[in-house]
Parts: structure tokens; C-alpha cells; sequence
């Protein structure tokens, strides 16, 4: 399973589901159990859902294994709506959380 995630609030899983999965009925413990043991469809699934749509995108990831964020980051192809922002945003999120150099040229220094 890998490293553990880190400590998530019934706070947090209830921003995650507001941001996120308005359209779902979802219990604290139901998102708690689906990013921990779900299988990888429905835990990649719930990081598309995360990555697009919570306004804090890296303390919620937190709801997810440290293997399974890289994992999933590593996987993630930003959809043609919102192309721009969401490549973005996946790409600085990639950054800090893996430490991999990406460039992005809209945050370069001038130079």
C-alpha cells in the first residue's frame, strides 16, 4: 500500500466533498475508505475530482497514500476543458509533490 497518508480532519473530508463531489451523497468515512481501499479506477476517479476542483488542491491530495499521489500524478492527462488552467495546476502540483523539474513558462523568471 505504501507510505501512509497524512492526517486528514472530518473538516477536510467535508471541504474535499463540498469542492469536489457536490453531486454525490458521501459520508466523511465513505471518501475516507474510498481514497484509501478503493480500487486504483475509483481512487483515480476521486484525484481527477480533487485535482479540478478543490480550491486546496494539496492539503486534499493529503486524503491519498504519498505512492498513490505520484502514481496518479504520473497518470493524469489534463481534459481539453480547461486545458490551460488544469495543465497548469497539474503541472505546479506535480512539481511540489515530487520534486521532478518541470518547466512552465508563464512562472520562468525573466531573465
Amino acid at each position: 500500500m505504501g507510505t501512509k497518508p497524512k492526517q486528514i480532519t472530518d473538516h477536510d473530508c467535508e471541504k474535499i466533498i463540498h469542492d469536489c463531489l457536490w453531486e454525490y451523497s458521501m459520508s466523511n468515512e465513505e471518501l475516507l475508505q474510498l481514497a484509501q481501499n478503493g480500487t486504483d479506477q475509483e481512487k483515480f476517479f476521486l484525484f481527477c475530482k480533487i485535482l479540478e476542483n478543490s480550491q486546496d488542491v494539496l492539503k486534499s491530495l493529503n486524503i491519498f497514500s504519498v505512492d498513490d499521489q505520484k502514481k496518479m500524478l504520473h497518470s493524469y492527462t489534463p481534459p481539453k476543458f480547461k486545458h490551460h488552467f488544469l495543465k497548469k495546476r497539474h503541472s505546479v502540483i506535480k512539481f511540489l509533490l515530487t520534486g521532478e523539474e518541470i518547466d512552465i513558462p508563464e512562472l520562468r523568471w525573466n531573465t
